[in-house]
């Protein structure tokens, strides 16, 4: 029997790909606790082996485990949901704003958000701000375009700079008026007449120079600004959606593979604007 010779570029290519493979099974060994955050585990551990007994269709088989899992994803989700103290206990990631700190794709996993928690530097106003336009009270400082403080006005006209800072717990709020979910920092925490709000800012410098409320004049009749902005008003801390606490890398890619790209793809020929190589 001929012996092949054995190629040069081998000793450099397998063990790449058995590298590969090693680094594979210890991402998978040590996210394994996902599995019971997955619906068909549970389908696989208490369906599955009963309806094996009944038939062997396997259109019968395919479909209890699609009307089963959706079940126990429901049952999934609602449980984390009274566990954290919130009704969206998982979120997507969407876009850029984040990076380098959450990239698109990431899961994020919330908690129910408290007056008491840190939302960068505290300031006292002796005023109401909740229907109140940012522009009203609040005055952002730039530098090379970017910002780097924040001036607030108080009633009686005392005035108190706030340098940016990027410590503040990440939170997911109701943008106004889209009612888009954003995923954002908390840079300032505002001790006001009518409550605890919050300002906030996308860690990406480069597409997120100001924060978010940062909406130049406003026509408040209908809903309009001079410059484009997220949010009109500062986030009252009683209505987050909530703050992460936790989050696992590029799970939710899947998601936005057969939505959001794909649907890009189809309608403007081109995947969104802020997929990032990945996802």
């Amino acid at each position: 029997m001929p012996k092949f010779k054995k190629k040069s570029s081998d000793k450099f290519v397998l063990p790449f790909f058995k590298e590969i493979s090693l680094l594979l099974a210890k991402i998978g060994e040590k996210f394994s606790f996902l599995k019971w955050f997955d619906p068909f585990t549970y389908v696989d551990i208490f369906v599955m082996p009963r309806v094996k007994k009944v038939t062997t269709n396997e259109y019968v088989e395919m479909g209890v485990n699609i009307f089963f899992a959706l079940i126990f994803a429901f049952a999934i989700y609602s449980l984390l949901g009274i566990i954290f103290g919130t009704q969206t206990p998982l979120v997507i990631v969407y876009s850029a704003s984040m990076e380098n700190t959450f990239f698109r794709g990431d899961v994020m996993a919330l908690t129910r958000a408290n007056v008491s928690d840190n939302f960068g530097e505290e300031v006292f106003l002796t005023r109401s701000i909740g229907e109140v336009p940012t522009i009203d009270y609040v005055t952002p400082n730039y530098s090379l375009g970017r910002l780097i403080s924040l001036t607030f006005k108080d009633s009686n006209g005392a005035t108190q700079e706030v340098l940016l800072a990027h410590n503040g717990n990440v939170v997911v709020y109701p943008a106004f008026p889209s009612g888009l979910p954003i995923i954002h920092r908390g840079i300032v925490k505002i001790n006001a007449n009518d409550g605890v709000f919050i300002l906030t800012k996308g860690d990406n410098m480069s597409t997120n120079p100001t924060f978010d409320q940062d909406c130049g004049n406003i026509t408040p009749e209908l809903n309009l600004s001079q410059k484009p902005c997220i949010s009109f008003y500062a986030n009252k801390v009683d209505n987050l959606v909530g703050k992460t606490f936790f989050m696992v890398p590029k799970v939710g890619c899947v998601k936005l593979w057969l939505l959001d790209d794909l649907f890009s793809l189809i309608q403007t020929g081109a995947l969104p604007r802020d997929f990032t190589g990945f996802c």
